[in-house]
């Protein structure tokens, strides 16, 4: 397999892998959705809460923050305090602030100065004027199996596009015009940047008596991944992609 790296920003990465299948590229599609480790606030304990909002609505707001952590956390059930809860599987975050005020998550105090909010410039709530709140916040580690809390990142992926425009076609501008993101080059009757073709089939449907297709190729496919926790993309693959070394490997222990 050929893998080419087509966009990398801190949030995101996009890949084109050449030379797969479609079984391949959705096991390691599942794999980063279910099964890579990530931080995130699994409890809330709110002591006071005087805000406009419920703390049933103030605990789902703090609940999808994203939280970076270092590798040295480990998850609940596989610590040596047996799932009792300790520095090593969990860490507490403390929130209080008073109004009038606009509170962020950057206002978090850790116990661990490693685990915080990857992004602190998330607002969590305004206080005005005699507004208080005061919590305390657990951050574990887990998988998307367990919760969607934490899941790793979002992942997709399509087909290779594959535009196909006659010799003889007769309305070669109109077709070139008819792509709403202006990927088809008028000369070369070829896609400029194939990557970014969403299938929309609006140059087929222009042409006339099936002088232009456009296919996908199953062997060569477009694989996005968009973080949504506090792990980078490059992080969440290859932890992914150590997943799925493992579970083949203990597949083969015990076929053998």
């Amino acid at each position: 397999m050929k893998i080419k790296l087509l966009e990398k920003t801190d949030n995101k990465v996009k890949l084109e892998l050449n030379g797969t299948n479609p079984a391949f590229t959705n096991m390691l599609r599942r794999t980063i959705v279910q099964h890579v480790s990530v931080a995130a606030i699994d409890n809330i304990d709110v002591i006071k809460n005087t805000s406009a909002l419920y703390n049933e609505t103030l605990a789902h707001r703090i609940g999808h923050v994203p939280i970076t952590y270092k590798n040295k956390m480990v998850q609940k059930e596989n610590c040596k305090c047996k799932n009792k809860g300790c520095p090593l599987c969990e860490v507490k975050m403390v929130l209080k602030k008073s109004g009038p005020c606009t509170v962020y998550a950057k206002d978090f105090k850790s116990t661990d100065k490693d685990v915080k909010p990857s992004n602190g410039d998330i607002i969590i709530v305004k206080l005005y004027e005699n507004q208080k709140i005061d919590l305390e916040a657990t951050v574990v580690i887990n998988t998307g199996k367990e919760h969607t809390n934490w899941q790793a990142a979002i992942v997709g992926y399509q087909y290779y596009p594959e535009l196909k425009i006659a010799k003889d076609v007769k309305n070669i501008k109109d077709i070139v015009s008819a792509c709403p993101k202006g990927l088809i080059d008028e000369k070369t009757m070829k896609l400029t940047n194939p990557e970014k073709c969403d299938f929309c089939r609006q140059c087929v449907d222009i042409a006339s008596n099936d002088t232009v297709t456009i296919t996908g190729d199953k062997t060569r496919h477009i694989l996005t991944v968009e973080t949504v926790s506090g792990t980078d993309p490059k992080t969440i693959i290859l932890d992914a992609l150590t997943n799925m070394a493992e579970n083949l490997k203990e597949l083969e222990t015990q076929i053998k």
